[in-house]
């Protein structure tokens, strides 16, 4: 996309971050957190979270015209999602006692479908359009920048974790990446719609 610039998040982005990733919260997490509203609410919470491994400090910014459009956050380490305590205290009041307790059910079918990322990669753990810019190529270019920090690193395989059903696959598959490793789970399946997760990979030659 003509005009298309990126840059390295700063707390001031914070909000926008968190809309981009869950203002259209993905269909496994809406699955797994009950319902679409409180999905929006608890990820917009994960994101607000001080040091959150989803906040603004892994965080790099698409930006047309100075509005940011999509978020890559990804590297080689691989932080995965922490419960802090503000976090809980967030997750408590937006649930209450007794769903809180059918969400961490879920999130233990969640857990069986996890695939480890492999320590030598170069991780994609989030690529988000902003909901109105879906389709207009800002996946592509946000997968296409990964590729140029990775290889600036010199990493010599990228990898990233997906459900089976995210239409995003097809993008992965057009830049290059092939699925290595499936998981499925009859629960998961049961919450979400969704048999299981699989794991894709890229190797940079």
């Amino acid at each position: 996309m003509e005009g298309l610039t990126f840059r390295k998040a700063v707390p001031a982005d914070t909000e926008r971050i968190a809309e981009i990733m869950f203002d259209n919260p993905p269909r496994d997490v809406v699955g797994m957190l009950l319902d679409e509203e409180r999905a929006r609410q608890i990820g917009k919470e994960l994101v607000r979270q001080p040091n959150s491994p989803q906040g603004w400090q892994r965080t790099v910014l698409a930006e047309l015209s100075g509005e940011g459009i999509g978020v890559l956050q990804g590297g080689v380490d691989h932080p995965g999602v922490r419960l802090s305590a503000g976090l809980a205290l967030a997750a408590l009041g937006i649930y209450g006692p007794v769903d809180l307790v059918r969400v961490v059910l879920r999130l233990r079918a969640r857990r069986r479908v996890n695939i480890e990322e492999p320590n030598e990669a170069y991780s994609i753990a989030e690529l988000h359009a902003g909901p109105t810019y879906r389709n207009k190529g800002i996946g592509g270019a946000l997968l296409s920048y990964a590729e140029g920090h990775a290889r600036q690193i010199e990493c010599r395989l990228m990898s990233l974790t997906t459900h089976m059903a995210n239409p995003a696959r097809r993008l992965y598959d057009r830049h290059g990446f092939r699925v290595v490793e499936t998981r499925t789970d009859p629960d998961y399946e049961r919450y979400t719609g969704i048999e299981g997760r699989v794991r894709m990979v890229k190797e940079l030659t």
